[in-house]
């Protein structure tokens, strides 16, 4: 069929393309169960959460990529649209799954998963299990509720920007002595594969909802100085939107990013690390050893690391709380080559061309 070889020389190709863009999932798809697949056993599997990159379209109904995980191969990825139809076929009404967010819900609540990756789900045309992407439930006043539901997939960075936070507050030197230190070393091992780069700009004000949404924009543009601070948010996304299609590892120093929600509702999909130190007096042993102007502000710094504390684990993708500095540099190194290794493709296409 002129279709398969179309399809077939798609997947070769895409070995020799580099990434044209990036997304996370926000459903579930079983692909060994679609037989509508260009090339036959070629779709590619993904659980929610899952980071997929794209290197072209093929049609309105599918997309060529891979996971990014390693050893994963280049195969088809559904489209939103495709998606859309499975979920809408067969998929029971009522059953969508609903997150709450807003005030009084948790800040970083992750997409909700079937309790059995393998099994879960339901089935769309020709048996395919697909989840419908969450319903998020928004507090709007006094008019009530809006219920938004997700699109399949997010746009995210080619390459995950790494975001550090710890042990305690940036701005202070305890925490800007230990994280520089970190750079350093990943600067000097990943030299060539690795990009660092300061943002002063706060990345918490880059909520997708309001970068997103003119309506919502609008409002906080009302002062010029809010207006200026988004412009220049917006700015800073796309410089490391940008970045990432250098395929480098990427590096965010952030000034004013001290705890993982404040990045939740932007579209970076960082890599957050905590540098932790565990002993509550070691760390009051450095800010004392740093002067008495550090040691001034003991209380907030000691706060800051109160509330890191209080994360959830899966928070984090990686925690670096090794006694000494030179055992957590080699653990975030051994973390981001791994890394490195899933967003490459296996280098033999996984079909030839016919």
């Amino acid at each position: 069929m002129p279709e398969n070889k179309d399809a077939l020389e798609a997947l070769t190709r895409a070995h020799s393309r580099p990434v044209a863009f990036a997304v996370r999932t926000n459903v579930m798809y079983d692909g060994t169960l679609d037989d509508e697949s260009p090339v036959h056993g070629s779709a590619v599997s993904f659980k929610i959460g899952d980071y997929l990159h794209i290197f072209e379209k093929f049609d309105a109904n599918w997309w060529v990529g891979r996971k990014v995980k390693e050893n994963c191969d280049i195969g088809f990825i559904p489209s939103p649209d495709r998606l859309e139809q499975l979920i809408l076929q067969k998929a029971p009404v009522g059953k969508l799954d609903r997150v709450k967010t807003g005030a009084g819900a948790a800040q970083n609540t992750p997409a909700p998963q079937p309790q059995d990756q393998n099994l879960a789900g339901e089935e769309g045309a020709g048996g395919v299990r697909v989840t419908a992407p969450p319903v998020i439930e928004k507090k709007k006043g006094l008019l009530g509720k809006k219920c938004e539901t997700l699109s399949p997939y997010d746009v995210v960075p080619i390459m995950r920007p790494v975001v550090m936070v710890g042990p305690s507050l940036k701005g202070y030197e305890v925490s800007d002595m230990l994280q520089k230190a970190v750079f350093e070393f990943l600067k000097n091992k990943f030299e060539g594969r690795i990009i660092i780069t300061h943002v002063g700009a706060d990345l918490a004000l880059g909520k997708t909802s309001v970068l997103n949404n003119p309506s919502n924009r609008k409002v906080l543009e009302k002062s010029t100085s809010r207006a200026n601070d988004l412009a220049e948010v917006q700015s800073e996304i796309e410089r490391i939107f940008e970045l990432s299609r250098s395929m480098q590892l990427i590096v965010v120093d952030c000034d004013t990013i001290n705890h993982p929600s404040q990045l939740v509702e932007t579209s970076l999909a960082p890599i957050m690390v905590y540098l932790k130190i565990t002993s509550t007096k070691v760390l009051q042993r450095l800010i004392k050893s740093r002067g008495s102007a550090q040691s001034r502000h003991m209380n907030a710094q000691l706060a800051g690391t109160d509330k890191l504390e209080l994360c959830e684990p899966e928070e984090f993708d990686v925690v670096l709380d090794e006694f000494q500095l030179e055992e957590a540099c080699e653990h975030i190194a051994e973390y981001l080559e791994a890394y490195w290794k899933a967003t490459r493709p296996p280098r033999k296409p996984i079909l030839d061309a016919v």
